[in-house]
C-alpha cells in the first residue's frame, strides 16, 4: 500500500472515530483516554510530564472547541506503538494548527462548520493540500457551505497528491464552488484521473471535461459517461502515479 492510500485510509479512520465521539460523547472517550494515560505511564512508556502534556493539549483542544475524537485516535495509535511522549504532543501539535486553520477557513456567514467537515478539511492539509490553496478556496464563494468548501478541500489534496496539475485543478474546483456543484461524490475524481492515465488518455481531457461537468451541474457519473468509463473503472485500486 503506497503512502498516499494509507494516509487516506487514515483519513477515514478519523472520521469513523469522530461518528464514534459524536454517538457516546466526548466524556466517554475523555475517560478512556485518562485510563490509557494512566496504563501507559504504570507501563513506563509515559513520564509523568509527558502524560500531564498530552492532558494539555486535550483540554486545549476542547476549549477551542476542535474536534476532539481524532486526536485522540492519534494519542492512542502512539501509545499502542509505544512512540515516545514528546513525539505524541508534537503530533497534537500539528495536528491542532491544521484543525484551527481548516476551521477558521471554513466559517461563513450564517454556517458553523461541522466537527466532520473540520476534520474532512484538517487531514486534507497532511494529503497534499496546502494552506495558501485552502485560503484561496475559501474566498472563491463567499456562499458556499462549509461542507462544500471540506469537499473542495479533499477533492484538491488528492488530486495534488497524483500529482495533477494544479492550474488544471484550480479550474475544477473553482467551478464547483461558483456553481456550488461540488457534492462529496467529487472527491474520488482522482480515481477517474487515474484510469484516464491508464488508458492513455491526457490530463487535459479529463480536466475539460470535469470543469464542464461542474459548470453543468452533472454528476460524477456523468462525466465517466463522457469520458467513456463505468463506475466498475474507478472502484478498482488505483496506483499512485
Amino acid at each position: 500500500m503506497t503512502r498516499f492510500f494509507r494516509n487516506i485510509v487514515i483519513a477515514l479512520l478519523c472520521l469513523a472515530v469522530l461518528g464514534q465521539w459524536s454517538l457516546f460523547g466526548g466524556m466517554a472517550l475523555a475517560g478512556t483516554m485518562d485510563g490509557a494515560l494512566e496504563k501507559a505511564k504504570a507501563a513506563g512508556h509515559l513520564t509523568s510530564d509527558q502524560a500531564a502534556a498530552i492532558q494539555d493539549r486535550l483540554e486545549r483542544i476542547r476549549i477551542e472547541g476542535l474536534p476532539a475524537a481524532p486526536f485522540t485516535a492519534k494519542i492512542e495509535e502512539g501509545l499502542s506503538k509505544r512512540v515516545h511522549g514528546q513525539a505524541i504532543v508534537r503530533a497534537l501539535d500539528t495536528m491542532r494548527d491544521d484543525y484551527a486553520f481548516a476551521a477558521r477557513n471554513l466559517e461563513r456567514d450564517g454556517f458553523t462548520p461541522d466537527p466532520q467537515d473540520v476534520v474532512i478539511t484538517g487531514d486534507s492539509l497532511r494529503l497534499g493540500l496546502t494552506r495558501q490553496e485552502l485560503s484561496e478556496m475559501a474566498q472563491v464563494n463567499p456562499h458556499a457551505t462549509p461542507a462544500m468548501l471540506a469537499t473542495a478541500a479533499r477533492t484538491r489534496a488528492y488530486l495534488n497528491a497524483i500529482n495533477f496539475q494544479a492550474a488544471m485543478t484550480s479550474d475544477i474546483v473553482h467551478q464547483g464552488l461558483v456553481f456550488a456543484t461540488l457534492a462529496p461524490e467529487w472527491t474520488q475524481l482522482f480515481r477517474v484521473v487515474q484510469r484516464a492515465r491508464a488508458a492513455g488518455m491526457a490530463d487535459e481531457i479529463v480536466a475539460e471535461a470535469a470543469s464542464r461537468a461542474l459548470a453543468e451541474g452533472e454528476s460524477l457519473g456523468a462525466l465517466l459517461q463522457v469520458l467513456g468509463f463505468t463506475g466498475r473503472d474507478t472502484r478498482q485500486k488505483p496506483d499512485n502515479n
